[in-house]
C-alpha cells in the first residue's frame, strides 16, 4: 500500500512538473496560429483591393460648348470692340440657354450693328438689327432679348417678302418700281398689322429674356407693356411707318 501511493505521488509530481510547459506550449501555438492568420489576411486585402474594380469616373453633364459667336457662324457684329464683346457674351447666353434660339436668330439676320437707333432694317438685301448703345449696354440679358426682337422682325420680313415678292419686268422692258428711300421702313399695311407684328416680336423677346434668366425687372415692363409702347426694343430715328 505505501508502494502504491509513492508511485502515485510521483506520477502527479511528473504531471504537475509538465504542466507549465503545456500551458506555455498551447500560448506558443495560440499565439503563432494567430499571427499566420494576420498575415493571410493581410496578405489577401491588397489582392482584394486590386481585383475590386475602380470606380467609375463621373460622368460629365454636359459636352463643353463652342464659343458663341466667330465669323465662320455668319453673324457679322459691327460697332467698336465694347459693343463686339457686349453682343458676343449676349449671345453666348442664348446659345447656352437654347441653341434652337440661337439658330434661329443666326439664321434670319446677317448683321448687328452699333447704331444711334435701336430697330430692324434691309441693308442690300441683308437683314441688320441696330442697337443703340442704350440698349445694347444696359445689361448682357437685355441685350440678347433685344437682338431675339429685331431677328423675330427679320424672320417676318424674309417671310412676307417671299410671298409678296414682285414679278420682274419682260425682257428689254425697263424696271419702273421705285426703290424705298427709308431702308427702316417695313412693308405694313396698316395700324393693325403693326401692332399685331410687335405684339409677336414682344412676347418673342419676352421669351428669350426669361430663358437666358433676365431679372424681374427686364422681364415685367415687356409682359405689362401697352399696345402701343415700342420703346421696349426700338428707340433713336427708328420709327415704324406704316
Amino acid at each position: 500500500m505505501p508502494e502504491t501511493e509513492h508511485v502515485s505521488f510521483f506520477r502527479t509530481h511528473k504531471v504537475l512538473a509538465f504542466l507549465p510547459l503545456a500551458v506555455m506550449g498551447a500560448g506558443v501555438w495560440y499565439y503563432v496560429n494567430g499571427r499566420v492568420q494576420a498575415v493571410r489576411e493581410e496578405a489577401a486585402a491588397p489582392a482584394a483591393l486590386q481585383e475590386e474594380p475602380p470606380a467609375a469616373a463621373r460622368p460629365r453633364s454636359r459636352l463643353p460648348l463652342p464659343e458663341a459667336y466667330n465669323p465662320e457662324l455668319g453673324l457679322d457684329v459691327q460697332g467698336p470692340p465694347e459693343f463686339k464683346s457686349q453682343v458676343t457674351h449676349a449671345l453666348k447666353l442664348i446659345w447656352m440657354a437654347d441653341r434652337d434660339t440661337f439658330l434661329f436668330l443666326k439664321k434670319n439676320l446677317s448683321v448687328i450693328r452699333n447704331e444711334n437707333k435701336t430697330g430692324f432694317y434691309l441693308d442690300g438685301g441683308r437683314t441688320v438689327a441696330a442697337l443703340s448703345s442704350d440698349h445694347a449696354f444696359r445689361s448682357l440679358t437685355w441685350c440678347a432679348g433685344i437682338i431675339a426682337h429685331q431677328a423675330w422682325h427679320a424672320w417676318y420680313e424674309l417671310n412676307t417678302r417671299k410671298r409678296t415678292r414682285r414679278a420682274p419686268p419682260p425682257p428689254g422692258e425697263a424696271d419702273a418700281s421705285v426703290p424705298e428711300a427709308n431702308p427702316a421702313k417695313l412693308d405694313y399695311k396698316s395700324l393693325g398689322v403693326i401692332l399685331e407684328t410687335e405684339d409677336r416680336a414682344f412676347a418673342f423677346q419676352l421669351a428669350v429674356l426669361r430663358k437666358v434668366g433676365a431679372p424681374a425687372k427686364e422681364t415685367t415692363p415687356v409682359l405689362r407693356r401697352a399696345p402701343k409702347e415700342f420703346t421696349l426694343a426700338h428707340d433713336g430715328s427708328y420709327a415704324l411707318n406704316p
